[in-house]
């Protein structure tokens, strides 16, 4: 359910133990702010506040990097462009990447909000470690995993932002940058890079970062090592399955820029 949350009533749900989740269709100023804040109240209870920079930079640039995925669709789409062909996501990337801005992102987002192409950010944490999970819930995505995978081994390997625009000439203004520089904070600040996963799953894109507390923290990488079963986004419903269909299209008729608590 739609809840605007003060930061009170957030730092009581995390100590009570309750997942948070956002939703968004861009990366508005209001929901940057939320999210600084989600982050903020768990490592402050956790007391790792010192990790904030570089948690936050990173949680934002996944979302950042799924909006961007969903207004690639439409650029695509208005521009009769073939959402499957590589050579043509090489020769078109760079126009637009150049497309962006703070007007087009809002005439973007009245046709994700009518297509409810929206992303899902989810924040599990307990005393061991915090997993930042970042859905792109829409069923219209172009399939750019193997773009994802040697952007991110490239981005494993810099030292610094400059090794960024040498792979990439295609982005002289550096507007998918943000990742990259996400890795090398996280190396500086003595976090696990590797812990970031961006893939496929199901119709839509599945991203996450995961940040452990100490050595009792078990990665989903280990748990699948070990045979696990892993399902992302998996949660107990507080609603009966009578009423879903009606709350589902409730959903759909707000704006979904929101916050919730989701009861484990």
């Amino acid at each position: 359910m739609k809840n605007k949350l003060t930061a009170n009533t957030i730092l009581e749900g995390i100590v009570d133990g309750k997942t948070i989740a956002m939703n968004c269709f861009t990366l508005t100023d209001n929901f940057v702010k939320n999210l600084e804040t989600v982050l903020r109240n768990i490592l402050n209870h956790y007391g790792k506040t010192e990790l904030l920079p570089a948690i936050f930079g990173t949680a934002q640039e996944l979302v950042n990097w799924t909006c961007l995925s969903n207004m690639r669709y439409i650029y695509y789409k208005q521009n009769e462009l073939d959402l499957n062909d590589e050579k043509v996501f090489k020769d078109t990337e760079s126009r637009f990447l150049a497309s962006i801005n703070k007007l087009n992102s809002a005439n973007y987002r009245e046709y994700l909000k009518t297509n409810n192409m929206y992303v899902h950010v989810v924040f599990q944490h307990d005393v061991t470690g915090l997993n930042v999970k970042v859905h792109n819930v829409s069923e219209n995505t172009l399939d750019q995993e193997k773009y994802l995978r040697s952007y991110l081994k490239q981005a494993m390997n810099y030292a610094n932002v400059l090794d960024y625009f040498k792979d990439h000439p295609e982005d002289p203004q550096g507007k998918n940058l943000g990742l990259a520089f996400s890795i090398i904070i996280l190396k500086e600040s003595g976090l696990r890079p590797d812990l970031l996963r961006i893939s496929k799953a199901g119709s839509g894109a599945y991203s996450r970062i995961e940040i452990p507390f100490g050595n009792e923290y078990h990665s989903i990488r280990d748990k699948i090592l070990k045979d696990e079963q892993i399902v992302p986004f998996e949660r107990k419903s507080l609603v009966p399955p009578e009423f879903q269909a009606e709350l589902d299209k409730r959903i759909k008729s707000m704006d979904i820029d929101s916050l919730e608590f989701i009861h484990n």
